[in-house]
This record gives C-alpha cells, structure tokens and sequence, in this order.
C-alpha cells in the first residue's frame, strides 16, 4: 500500500484494487474515518466506523485490547491508520487525543471519570464487560501457580499486600488462606501504620502484592521493602514489566481490560482462588485439619445465619 497527497491537498490511499480520496488533515478525524469508511474495504470500514463512534476506547486502549473489543486482529487498524494517510496506528491514537482535547497527564489522574457517558439505555455495555470478562479468564496462565505456591509455602510468613482497588483481592486473599494457615497477615489494614507493618518483614518471610496501573506508591514501597529485606516477593499484577514485580520471585498476571467505566478485577478473582486451592491442596493433611478447625470455630461463633427452614 502508498499513499500520497492528490488534488486539493487531498490524502489518496492507494489500495489493492483502489485509490481512496480522503478529506484534508484539518477536519477532524472522526469525521474523515466516517467518510473514508463509505469507500473502504468491509474489515476497514468496520474498523473505522467503530474508531469513529468510540474516540475515547480507541484513544486510551492497547491495541491489542481494542483488537478484541471489535473482533479484528490488531493489523487491521495498522492498515487503517495507513490507509489515511498515518504512519501507523500510533499516528492516528495520537490524533484522536488530540481532538478529543486528551491530557495524558490528567487521563492518568482521572482514567475513569474522563470517559465520555453512554446515552441512557445503552444496552449492549454490560454485555461487552462480560464478554471481554471471559477472554480475560481464558488468558490467565495455570502453569505458574504451583511455582508461587511453592515459594509461598516455605514461608516462614506471608504478608498479603494491596491498595486502593487492590485492597479487596488482597482481603480475599488473605481470608481465604488463613482459613487453612495461621502465619498470614494483611499489610495495609491497620491506618497509618503501614511504615510500622513493613518493618516487620524479613528474610524468610514472602509478600504477595496485588497491583495494577495506575500503581499505588505505596503498593511500589512494599515491593522495594520485601526484596531489600530479603523476602520473596510474589507479584500479582497486569503486566510481566509491572514496577511492582521488580525482584519479584514469581510473577502472575491477570488483565483488568473492561469497556466499562472502571478496571475488571473478574480475572484476578479467579487466580486468587486458584492459587488459595493450589496451596491447600499442597498442604495436604494439615491443611485439611487448619481448615476444619477454622469451620468449627466459626460454627461456634454462629457466623453464618440459619437458612434451614425445615425446622
């Protein structure tokens, strides 16, 4: 494919079986993706029209992750960019942005609240979620859990670690593995004395840290005081380069990729779970007796309400 600039200051894409005009840089790209997709081919013009009605995923997302939202596998929207007249995709996200009037700066300061309402009514968003929900699932890489488990397990202590929207998977976490393990403690719980709860840990001990971007400073300093202290570090994050896996002994990675208005924490729900089933398994014998002794004591305590109504 080439393109070069035709009468009137007119991009032309030169494609296979055609040369497509398109309307000069100055209108706004959305604009000139709708235009464009009335003369390009099906799978372009599919591509353009979505990029067109949806500026701000396309803006914002990877690549790849807007390659699954529309079905078309990332090259397509390598071709778009070419065919008007971009070096590639980056050129035309860039763009975007730029019409969108998109800070990057406060993009990362309010990455939710700065998406763009869905008329009332929309009825195919909660849809997408759980579909993009399920290929997040089906990313998720079983083969690592027993190398973190094993690492977790030679503990002397573990030390459960996650902040602001990681907070509640390190909760579940936590619960989950006490049931069957005495020496598991939630950093973070108590305020304001998180400089005291890291003090705490040492060599010997493991730290597993949940995060994902935008990452918490403070989930960044119990990275760097686990691995300065000498524990094993167990990172459970969005991304294998994640500043919170530096030093990390096992890295397991889930996707909070959503179309909806906040991140998707479906996917790291079940690796928790997995990995909480992982090292219960692997305890064997005692693990089963720390567990049925956990279910007595809160049988005792009367913690659940009584549902049986044949009584």
């Amino acid at each position: 494919m080439s393109h070069g600039y035709g009468p009137a200051g007119r991009i032309s894409a030169v494609l296979p079986d055609r040369t497509v005009p398109f309307t000069p840089m100055t209108k706004p790209i959305a604009s000139r993706l709708r235009e464009a997709a009335l003369q390009l081919p099906p799978k372009l013009a599919s591509a353009a029209r979505y990029v067109a009605d949806h500026p701000f995923d396309a803006a914002s997302m990877p690549m790849r992750a807007l390659a699954r939202q529309t079905g078309e596998p990332p090259t397509t929207f390598t071709r778009l960019a070419r065919a008007l007249g971009f070096q590639g995709w980056e050129a035309l996200r860039t763009e975007l942005i730029d019409d969108a009037r998109i800070d990057l700066e406060a993009a990362r300061e309010a990455p939710f609240s700065s998406r763009p309402l869905l008329p009332s009514g929309e009825g195919t968003l909660a849809g997408r979620m759980f579909s993009t929900d399920i290929h997040n699932l089906a990313e998720l890489d079983a083969t690592v859990l027993d190398a973190a488990a094993a690492v977790i397990e030679q503990a002397g202590r573990v030390f459960v670690s996650g902040y602001r929207s990681c907070y509640a998977p390190a909760v579940h976490f936590h619960y989950l593995y006490r049931l069957f393990r005495n020496e598991v403690a939630l950093v973070g719980a108590a305020g304001g004395m998180l400089d005291l709860e890291l003090g705490a840990i040492g060599k010997g001990d493991v730290v597993v840290l949940f995060g994902f971007a935008p990452y918490s400073r403070d989930g960044f300093l119990t990275a760097q005081t686990a691995t300065a202290a000498g524990a094993a570090l167990i990172a459970i994050v969005d991304r294998a380069d994640s500043p919170l896996a530096q030093g990390a002994a096992v890295t397991l990675i889930f996707n909070p990729d959503s179309p909806g208005y906040f991140p998707s924490l479906s996917a790291c729900t079940a690796l928790i779970q997995a990995l909480a089933v992982t090292l219960y398994l692997r305890s064997g014998a005692e693990g089963r007796d720390r567990l049925r002794a956990s279910e007595t004591r809160i049988a005792a305590h009367t913690a659940y309400l009584d549902t049986d109504t044949s009584r």
